[in-house]
């Protein structure tokens, strides 16, 4: 069955961007924002551009909201199948913290929040280098807020994952990285990457923790996943998925490269010394 997404992330998408987009002045016909679809392309990379700095008529806000425009809805309908069938509507038995690397526009916690129930609270660091791609993101999450009438996700959002503040001690708590089209970036280093990931998740919690890998199908975006995915084997972690696979959606068929990585509660003591 297509995945649909619930109405509730239906609306979010119609009032804080489609219809943004549609009533800009500057937005005639297939002109968007004042600029065809190849130029909006190009302006935002195709969703790998350094996003923080204007291009032509274009400002930085402009392009994130472009962005979001033309890519986020099937980002969007990929995790919310990838969550669904991770959690096979049922709840986490605890809160979940989500660490979403390379977050863009607040998409990994709109998926999540899709899944869960309503009233389900859970910890979000949303890892962007783009300060327009995270404030565009925690005025989506305050949109969502607002309509449900209560916060859905505690938030922060960070451009460097050694950034990432956390007070409490580490917890049982189940954490799920999410991972998406970030390796795509070649500016990527993945072993800086994969050592910044493991002191978070040392400072979170010795609770499980599952890693979502999604991206493009084409061989050049996944030239860094061999490593990535031998660094986390390294780390403990085990691979229960790793395939290239549909999305069925009502707007068609999206191909996905995915993999799924998880590591059990890390309940056993390491005694150091001679």
């Amino acid at each position: 069955m297509p995945i649909r997404l619930p109405q509730r992330l239906r609306d979010i998408r119609t009032t804080e961007i489609v219809g943004r987009v549609r009533k800009d002045p500057r937005t005639c016909g297939d002109l968007l924002l004042g600029v065809d679809r190849q130029t909006a392309m190009n302006a935002i990379g195709w969703g790998q551009a350094e996003f923080d700095e204007p291009v032509g008529s274009l400002s930085a806000e402009d392009r994130v909201l472009l962005y979001a425009y033309w890519n986020q809805l099937g980002h969007l309908e990929e995790l919310s199948e990838a969550f669904n069938q991770l959690f096979g509507g049922n709840s986490p038995s605890q809160p979940l913290i989500v660490v979403d690397l390379g977050c863009g526009p607040f998409t990994g916690g709109l998926a999540l929040i899709g899944q869960l129930s309503t009233g389900e609270l859970f910890d979000y660091i949303g890892v962007d280098r783009s300060r327009a791609m995270r404030e565009f993101g925690e005025h989506l999450a305050t949109a969502v807020d607002s309509m449900a009438g209560t916060p859905r996700s505690k938030r922060q959002w960070v451009a460097d994952i050694a950034d990432a503040t956390w007070h409490a001690p580490p917890s049982w708590r189940p954490v799920v990285v999410i991972v998406s089209f970030l390796l795509a970036s070649p500016s990527l280093h993945v072993g800086t990457l994969l050592a910044g990931l493991e002191q978070l998740l040392s400072r979170l919690t010795r609770g499980p923790t599952t890693i979502l890998y999604t991206n493009s199908p084409r061989v050049a975006p996944n030239r860094t996943y061999p490593a990535f995915r031998d660094g986390l084997l390294d780390a403990g972690f085990r691979l229960t998925a790793d395939d290239t696979g549909p999305v069925h959606t009502e707007r068609g068929e999206r191909v996905v490269r995915y993999a799924l990585f998880h590591r059990d509660s890390q309940r056993t003591l390491q005694l150091g010394g001679d």
